[in-house]
């Protein structure tokens, strides 16, 4: 008999083991070096909701050190796990586990990111949000984000998106997505476990999609003392990741 799961307590951890197979698209890589290659050698960053780490580790083998801020116990596990298998990298990287804007650490940044966060932000929460990522950015300091994007809500049934193979087992991921409101979109996601081509566990998770548009991000930032000057969203020309809406912006020092 297959086991039948759903989760809202950490909806990232139930399949954290998993997450970096069935969540890695062939612009992973690219994206993975747009936030590294913003980081400033010798440097101390910020990292809002790494997740599995993906971002930190690179970011990590460029600065003198990384906080991060990963509320899923699931998340922080797999990361804690990495950074193991990692002794020259451990003593950079400082895993909390609070969120964004609770947790305050007294000290600022010189490069503060936030990668593929802001789908789990409402719009009324961006604000307050770009006020505390300013209030930790050092002046002159960087800040990077993606899913900043004028494109539709998304509509389609449940569809397999990915799999991956390890052992006698398969793992799939399947989506689900419904629009709710101009700026919103219901997801859901099933996470299948096959053994010998035999289904044996089910995991479903199911939350909202914010998405989130350039001109009210750009007024957000304009508000938190932040200014854009660089990512697809204020590019004269197409670049590799216009689809992920990457946004690079800098305190100017107002605030």
């Amino acid at each position: 008999m297959a086991l039948t799961v759903s989760s809202t307590a950490d909806p990232y951890g139930v399949v954290a083991a998993h997450w970096d197979d069935l969540h890695t698209g062939p612009r992973s890589a690219a994206l993975v070096s747009f936030f590294a290659d913003l980081a400033p050698p010798g440097g101390h960053a910020l990292e809002i909701g790494p997740g599995t780490g993906r971002m930190t580790l690179a970011v990590a083998e460029r600065a003198a050190g990384v906080h991060c801020l990963e509320p899923s116990p699931g998340m922080r596990t797999v990361l804690m796990t990495k950074l193991a298998g990692r002794p020259d990298l451990r003593h950079r990287v400082t895993v909390l586990g609070g969120a964004a804007p609770d947790l305050r650490l007294g000290r600022r940044f010189d490069y503060v990111y936030l990668a593929a966060v802001l789908q789990d932000v409402p719009p009324q929460a961006r604000r307050p949000l770009f006020a505390y990522l300013a209030g930790h950015l050092a002046p002159g300091g960087v800040l990077a984000m993606d899913m900043v994007t004028d494109e539709a809500v998304p509509d389609h049934p449940e569809r397999e998106m990915r799999g991956a193979h390890q052992g006698e087992c398969r793992y799939t991921l399947s989506a689900a997505v419904r629009p709710l409101g101009p700026d919103l979109a219901g997801v859901r996601r099933v996470y299948r476990t096959y053994h010998l081509d035999t289904l044996v566990a089910t995991e479903t998770v199911e939350g909202d999609y914010h998405l989130h548009r350039p001109a009210d991000v750009l007024a957000d930032l304009r508000a938190a003392g932040l200014s854009a000057v660089g990512g697809s969203v204020v590019a004269d020309e197409a670049t590799p990741l216009d689809d992920k809406g990457t946004l690079i912006a800098r305190h100017d020092g107002r605030l």
